[in-house]
């Protein structure tokens, strides 16, 4: 199967000659179309800067990043906005929902972007919202409901595009307990209908829904794990081990 999703010798540096920080050294990984991975490290082990890379919203020094074929570190600046509407999907640890438009509004707000006709956006967003159960409060406002559903509506405006990757940022982040376990079983269903997803997270809980785990340490990859036929409470475990390994070796406490 062909990947969705091909990174070659990525690099990325900051600052000027004489204070050069590197904060991603050559980095090559492929995501398979419909795979869910994780993406873990410590504080500064280069995870969020590979996000920003695989989000277009920085450009690596050095390498190639393939989404579907295409070089999207070749994108010109004028349609870059236009690229990530049409191409990926974006979830928040903070929901980054607009207070003064209703749960609706927040989640037709990319299709209306893109000037999708409303008649289109009505027939989208109906199966979502039943499939993330949120249908009896998309006409509220995001102060009048829980963390949890503002997540829900997060990942409803990220899926209403059909893109072809969609990218979490600690989509856990902000919620308890119970509502991380919620939202992780939600994105679960989601790739069981063959959307590929990548989850950066330090958490993890949220990690072990993953089918593969690459651990980030200084900007390389560190290692990798796959699921196999484990169920949550074992990948959960093994993750735990190796991240107790790569943060001894950052010369952290696990």
């Amino acid at each position: 199967m062909k990947p969705i999703l091909k990174l070659e010798h990525i690099q990325k540096y900051y600052g000027n000659k004489g204070n050069i920080i590197k904060a991603i050294k050559d980095i090559s990984f492929s995501v398979e179309t419909g795979e869910f991975l994780g993406i873990m490290g410590a504080s500064g082990s280069g995870k969020t800067t590979l996000l920003n890379l695989l989000a277009v919203l920085d450009r690596p020094t050095e390498g190639k990043i393939l989404l579907d074929g295409k070089d999207i570190t070749q994108i010109r600046d004028s349609n870059i906005s236009r690229f990530r509407r049409e191409n990926l999907g974006f979830v928040f640890q903070d929901f980054n929902l607009l207070d003064n438009f209703s749960l609706r509004d927040n989640i037709y707000l990319p299709l209306v972007l893109s000037n999708t006709p409303k008649e289109q956006m009505e027939s989208r967003i109906e199966p979502l919202a039943a499939q993330l159960k949120i249908s009896d409060i998309l006409e509220k406002y995001p102060y009048e409901v829980s963390g949890g559903q503002k997540q829900r509506v997060a990942i409803a405006r990220a899926l209403i595009t059909a893109p072809k990757i969609v990218l979490a940022d600690e989509p856990t982040g902000a919620l308890d307990s119970h509502s991380s376990a919620q939202v992780m079983k939600l994105f679960t269903d989601i790739h069981r209908t063959g959307q590929t997803i990548l989850v950066v997270t330090h958490s993890v809980k949220t990690a072990c829904y993953a089918g593969r785990v690459l651990f980030i340490r200084d900007g390389r990859l560190f290692n990798q794990l796959y699921r196999g036929d484990m169920d949550n409470e074992a990948f959960q475990e093994k993750i735990s081990d190796n991240l107790k390994i790569l943060l001894q070796k950052e010369g952290l406490d696990a």
